[in-house]
């Protein structure tokens, strides 16, 4: 075996190992954040394959288009995994530390082949995989989007490397299908192929360059189809990112306080939030009173010149990665989602990891007590891996998450949103209102804060708040199922039928979720019509759903309908095996409206 084999083998073995023992950890986490938006209740996520196709040309969130995001090949892994290994978060945090763990290997194998300098390669191979700002990506379910991009772009590359165009194009495609920030490749792929591969051959590379022609068409097609109208825009607010609404200048001087924010925390990460949104990053007007964006303007400013001036194809490498990808999220010309967030510097972070190898590549030689260098590295990588575990606490679950984030960003608006979520579940209604109504005194149109104070108003018993204020957000945002949802619980468990209908059903004219489709047959069972009520969750769901709700509702449809032996069936799968069917019956037999809690 070849010292370049062995060295592979070792990286491979290291990339496993290393991706396991620092996110393992995390394994037993649940369904977070925007994984719940995500993931579940997703019926393309739903342990069956049927309808696999149509993931392709359907958004991120399924049936609504208006966020502007398109990226079906993490939709569809995460379909695959669902079907495989069931609905368990537990196989979805395993796969995402193993495609963690080979996009990790890959980067190795790039950084090899570019330095030819085994020091090189394991010290940004090291550095990649140690940095805490990884943590979002790989233990947060959704994070795998970034994963993926990165391992097709990391394969697009190599295959530059060995002249594949048409198999670097394709890896190209389902970078782009996995998300958005894999048209960094383009630029990186024009300096790979310009500088190492055609010698300055500025015609020779145009040429290449064509070869990812069908990709990009392939994709901007699909994309269309997908997006419509929505294809080039996002429906972010001024909550999630104050700088798409600044004006031109401040806007810019808070991107580059942003661009140091991000540097800060990937390389002194003591500090991480889930959320750094409105309230939280202060818009800066004059650069000169922010020490922040100054030096954000001063660190772009030493690194973009070094590309030019440096000879070191690595440490050129790096900085054309770092920038190309880092560009992509900066908000410095095409504005974004979101303001900050940490999965965001994965594929920026592989740049840094290129530098990094070319600084040992340089420091090596000349240091007469080589093991003062490693010593104070692996002190630093110790470190840095005990605050990888102690982040992957973090997101184990909503209340983990939300307590930290708060913690740590008290400012942000949605930080102070999922807060007051938490009094919320405590049965802190008094203290929830507290905070919903200065969340709401500062941003009066904040939508998931509107949804949640009418769910608290409901609690206090306050119910005409709780209207008013979920069909405020429904007007805001026509899309926003949530609050449908609630409205149309309302409306049912009061008996307003009609308008229970008339709401869910333009609820599931969106999409239909279960919980919707749910309570839309419960209340035309209240309007004595059963046969649809039966006739929408087949619709949907078959005759066998997987919700035991829905099995419920279809047994309350048929018992309505008076064919008790089709009633008795469903019910039969819901009650509690010790209860007679008959003292089950009693428990809702005459009335129009059930409070599910009652089973």
């Amino acid at each position: 075996m070849s010292r370049f084999s062995r060295d592979i083998f070792l990286a491979g073995v290291l990339a496993l190992v290393l991706s396991f023992a620092l996110f393992g950890n995390g394994i037993g986490g649940d369904f977070v954040f925007d994984d719940t938006i995500v993931i579940v209740g997703n019926p393309f996520i739903s342990g069956q394959l049927g309808g696999f196709g149509e993931i392709f040309t359907t958004p991120y969130f399924a049936y609504q288009p208006r966020p502007g995001l398109y990226r079906p090949l993490t939709i569809a892994s995460h379909s695959i995994n669902a079907f495989l290994f069931g609905h368990s978060p537990v196989s979805f945090h395993i796969v995402n530390i193993l495609l963690h763990a080979l996009t990790s290997f890959l980067a190795f194998v790039l950084l090899y082949r570019l330095s030819a300098s085994k020091t090189a390669a394991f010290a940004g191979f090291l550095f990649f995989m140690f940095l805490p700002i990884h943590t979002e990506a790989v233990t947060s379910i959704v994070g795998r989007a970034e994963i993926l991009s990165l391992l097709f772009v990391v394969g697009a590359l190599l295959s530059v490397l060995k002249q594949r165009y048409v198999f670097a194009s394709t890896l190209f495609l389902l970078g782009l299908l996995s998300k958005e920030t894999a048209v960094a490749f383009l630029p990186i792929f024009l300096f790979f192929d310009f500088y190492r591969n055609n010698n300055n051959n500025i015609k020779r590379t145009f040429k290449n360059s064509l070869y990812l022609v069908p990709a990009v068409i392939f994709y901007v097609v699909l994309r269309y189809i997908a997006l419509g109208e929505h294809f080039l825009k996002n429906d972010a607010t001024a909550v999630y990112n104050p700088i798409k609404f600044a004006p031109f200048f401040s806007g810019l001087w808070t991107s580059f306080k942003v661009f140091y924010l991000y540097l800060a925390k990937t390389f002194f990460p003591l500090h991480l939030s889930s959320d750094y949104s409105f309230g939280q990053i202060l818009p800066v007007k004059i650069p000169l009173v922010s020490l922040e964006a100054m030096l954000g303007i001063a660190i772009f400013c030493l690194i973009a010149p070094l590309f030019f001036k440096t000879k070191d194809i690595l440490m050129r490498s790096g900085i054309i990665i770092f920038l190309s990808s880092y560009f992509v999220i900066s908000n410095w010309v095409f504005k974004t989602g979101t303001i900050m967030a940490e999965r965001l510097m994965y594929m920026p972070s592989l740049g840094l990891a290129f530098m990094i190898g070319a600084v040992f590549m340089r420091l090596v030689p000349k240091i007469k007590n080589i093991r003062v260098l490693y010593g104070c590295a692996s002190i630093i990588l110790v470190f840095y891996g005990f605050l990888i575990l102690d982040r992957n606490r973090d997101w184990l679950s909503d209340v983990n998450l939300y307590e930290s984030a708060y913690s740590v960003a008290p400012g942000s608006i949605v930080n102070q949103t999922n807060k007051a979520y938490l009094e919320f579940k405590a049965g802190k209604y008094t203290e929830a209102e507290d905070m919903l109504n200065k969340v709401l005194d500062v941003v009066p149109e904040h939508v998931p804060a509107l949804n949640l104070a009418g769910q608290n108003y409901k609690k206090l018993g306050q119910l005409q708040k709780s209207e008013e204020l979920w069909k405020k957000a429904i007007e805001l945002r026509t899309d926003y199922l949530r609050a449908y949802l609630s409205l149309g619980v309302l409306y049912y468990e009061n008996g307003y039928f009609e308008s229970a209908e008339n709401v869910l059903t333009d609820a599931i004219d969106i999409y239909p979720r279960w919980s919707e489709v749910l309570f839309l047959a419960l209340t035309k069972v209240g309007l004595e019509k059963p046969e649809e009520a039966i006739e929408l969750i087949r619709k949907h769901f078959g005759g066998d759903p997987s919700q035991r709700e829905l099995k419920f509702a279809l047994g309350w449809a048929y018992f309505n309908k008076g064919n008790k032996e089709s009633a008795y069936r469903y019910f039969e799968q819901v009650k509690d095996p010790k209860v007679d069917m008959d003292d089950f019956v009693k428990t809702f037999e005459g009335s129009r409206v059930v409070i599910l809690g009652e089973f």
